[in-house]
């Protein structure tokens, strides 16, 4: 994958630009693809769920309003999400277990992390339309991570 400073400059007219900085808790320290929405806080259950499914190389994107108080993946989720094929996870919000997440081959990335767990209520929304970091999004955009930051477009880009 080219840098994200690339495709800003080649594509500034077409992307948004990420404006909440993520720390980077998986193996991988990059990442492209189609992305899902799911918009819950203080419950992970969805995020579990969605994570226990074929991801098709596609990015997770969990709004959870920026909770600091609660975890919404931990290893048995994120482990579960590399054996499903997803890209990775981008978390607004935390994350736990960061010592066993840095040594899945996967793309994590959280605000920071926090050692409580969320409640299991079967809140939550997926596929909607989320919006957080100055950027809108919907499950069929497109997310580019790298150390740099992160862009969402409304389709994949070229190289």
């Amino acid at each position: 994958m080219r840098t994200l400073p690339d495709l800003v400059d080649k594509y500034s007219d077409q992307i948004q630009i990420g404006k909440i900085a993520f720390n980077s808790y998986g193996k991988k320290q990059s990442m492209a693809g189609e992305i899902y929405t799911v918009s819950c806080s203080d419950d992970n259950s969805i995020v579990k769920s969605i994570l226990s499914e074929q991801g098709q190389n596609r990015i997770l994107v969990v709004d959870a309003a920026g909770v600091a108080h609660a975890s919404m993946v931990g290893d048995q989720i994120a482990e579960s999400a590399f054996k499903n094929n997803w890209a990775g996870i981008v978390v607004n919000g935390y994350v736990r277990d960061i010592k066993i997440l840095r040594t899945l081959d996967i793309a994590i990335f959280a605000r920071g992390s926090v050692a409580q767990k969320t409640d299991k209520r079967d809140h939550g929304f997926e596929g909607i339309m989320i919006s957080f970091g100055s950027t809108v999004m919907r499950s069929g955009n497109w997310m580019y991570v790298d150390e740099n930051g992160w862009i969402v477009t409304d389709g994949e880009l070229e190289f």
